[in-house]
């Protein structure tokens, strides 16, 4: 496949613990013996896309995720923040609530909710984020054993999204009033991890996944940013970071991967790069929104891991048949002509050779 293709990217979108689906795609991808060039994520696609960067090769970086996502079965990362108890009890209680569709209707009864409960009272989101119920920590670390300062630093370029904050509460009412179609968020940003110091990239990859509420954002530059998906949400703008990859890195094709079913991103948006996109033929989500985000069971990784691995089959498998076979015929001309060459050099006749 590398013979008719210059460059090509790998685009991770997010979606919490669907990001297991993304282990699956990559399996695929190794096993298929496709190159990876270069790679963007937005929020758990910016964690996978960090530990492909980090990887000597795309083997390497399956195999270390697959490692990782098992761990994360036995155990989920998700660890309370213990200043934030009172919201977080507010939270919990849509964790058993019934799903609710569309989308739009379970973030804007989250917020209904929380908001209701009188949590929010005297508490400033605007200078800090300082309501955060869970704790990066235990994430970190298990991030942290599978990648290194040094070979990130020097590694597969890596972009991630992130989303300049206005505070919890302006940043949700953002998000539901973009859901519900009324309006739309700004752009996210997206930002080369390796442009950045060594000790600040990894701040640069968690910004990505700091969902608003759930997670603290990170300091870029002196501005708060949180998870990169939240971006042009109306068209999945910022959860499907593809721009950095034709503009900073001129991919010529680019693997897209999609968590959120029935996402409203389009390709057709971008005529000039060749795109494979990997959607889920069967919907990744089987419970609520937030249940399914934050879901890190093993039944689940397992099942979406298999899941991705028979997407991208099907998806990239049978454009990887074409282009090998037009790379085997196009040798196979080239070696007649070579073998034709030689026998003119010696004095043969072509006649039998010539094409009429």
């Amino acid at each position: 496949m590398q013979t008719n293709i210059s460059k090509i990217g790998l685009v991770l979108s997010g979606g919490g613990a669907k990001g297991a689906y993304q282990v699956g795609i990559v399996r695929f991808l190794a096993e298929a013996g496709i190159n990876i060039q270069a790679v963007s994520g937005a929020s758990i696609g910016a964690l996978n896309g960090a530990i492909i960067a980090n990887a000597k090769n795309l083997n390497e970086a399956s195999e270390q995720l697959e490692h990782l996502w098992q761990l994360l079965a036995i155990e989920s990362p998700l660890k309370l923040n213990t200043s934030s108890i009172i919201p977080y009890l507010g939270f919990a209680m849509l964790m058993g609530a019934e799903r609710l569709s569309p989308v739009a209707m379970e973030i804007k009864l989250a917020y209904e909710k929380i908001k209701d409960s009188g949590v929010f009272e005297g508490i400033s989101y605007l200078d800090g984020f300082e309501i955060s119920i869970l704790d990066h920590s235990p994430i970190r670390d298990l991030i942290n054993r599978y990648i290194t300062q040094h070979q990130l630093h020097n590694g597969l370029p890596l972009y991630v999204s992130a989303y300049e904050s206005d505070g919890v509460d302006v940043d949700l009412f953002n998000i539901i009033m973009a859901a519900t179609g009324i309006s739309d968020t700004k752009a996210s940003e997206f930002f080369h991890v390796q442009s950045f110091p060594i000790e600040q990239q990894q701040d640069i990859i968690f910004a990505s996944a700091a969902l608003p509420f759930l997670f603290a954002a990170q300091k870029i530059n002196g501005k708060s940013y949180s998870d990169g998906g939240l971006g042009g949400w109306q068209k999945a703008q910022g959860n499907t970071p593809i721009t950095p990859l034709i503009e900073k890195e001129n991919c010529t094709h680019i693997i897209v991967t999609h968590l959120t079913d029935g996402s409203l991103w389009n390709r057709y948006d971008f005529p000039n790069t060749t795109i494979l996109e990997v959607r889920p033929k069967q919907p990744i989500a089987k419970e609520a929104m937030i249940k399914d985000l934050l879901g890190f069971k093993a039944s689940k990784i397992n099942q979406w891991i298999d899941q991705g691995y028979d997407d991208a089959k099907r998806c990239i498998g049978n454009v990887k048949r074409v282009l090998d076979q037009q790379i085997e015929s196009k040798s196979a001309i080239e070696k007649r002509q070579v073998a034709l060459q030689e026998l003119d050099n010696d004095g043969f006749s072509l006649s039998l050779f010539a094409d009429e």
